[in-house]
């Protein structure tokens, strides 16, 4: 079977798979950072839909709500080590407090986007009567009044954009420390136990993949 591998210089290097702790650690923040670059890229998107009045609303709500969800997932602990709120607050801001900004987006995804329990979406039932001075007083029908938070305004948006922007900063300028970390833990480790390691490579889950989780 043919090795793959990354070229580099006109030569092919042979990239072994490895999943030591500091390993682990790169790539939990590998992944943080490409979900925050979906979301900033998502959330400029929407931004501009938003300025140039494009009144496709399904494209405004998917992509809102697209970036409201893998932000927040980038903060939750799981199988891989979730952000602290509190790398908020290592970058410059603007406005009101980033926690408490990113606390109110935490509980709208919670309560409104992934599970309908706060007044952002709300149905009520009406019984149409007949006008009270009618000769005859009935019930002629029904109304049903919805009203649901699609996307917030503009600045909403924007809000949402920079404390993405931030997170996202922060990873990448942690990653280098990480990389370094990582490559001095995988120089302690034999060469010839590297070399027999199997080859890094990416696989395509398959339909059965969807239930199980990540190892």
């Amino acid at each position: 079977m043919r090795r793959s591998g990354w070229r580099t210089e006109g030569s092919e290097c042979y990239v072994a798979q490895v999943d030591f702790q500091e390993a682990r650690n790169l790539a939990d923040r590998a992944s943080i950072h490409q979900d925050l670059s979906f979301v900033v890229d998502g959330l400029s998107r929407l931004l501009r839909l938003l300025q140039n009045d494009d009144e496709d609303t399904v494209v405004q709500q998917s992509l809102w709500t697209a970036a409201l969800v893998t932000y927040t997932r980038c903060f939750a602990t799981g199988k891989r080590l979730g952000l602290s709120e509190d790398i908020l607050q290592t970058q410059e801001w603007e406005g009101d407090d980033p926690i408490k900004c990113h606390r109110y987006y935490r509980n709208l995804r919670d309560k409104h986007i992934a599970h309908s329990v706060n007044p952002f979406e709300e149905v009520a039932v009406g019984l149409v009567l007949s006008p009270p001075d009618a000769q005859t007083r009935q019930v002629e029908g029904v109304a049903v009044l919805s009203r649901k938070l699609m996307f917030p305004s503009a600045e909403g948006v924007r809000t949402l954009l920079n404390l993405a922007s931030c997170a996202r900063r922060e990873i990448a300028s942690r990653a280098e420390a990480l990389t370094d970390e990582t490559l001095q833990a995988g120089r302690r480790f034999p060469i010839d136990d590297l070399y027999s390691r199997p080859p890094m490579r990416s696989n395509t889950p398959g339909r059965d993949d969807a239930s199980r989780p990540r190892e």
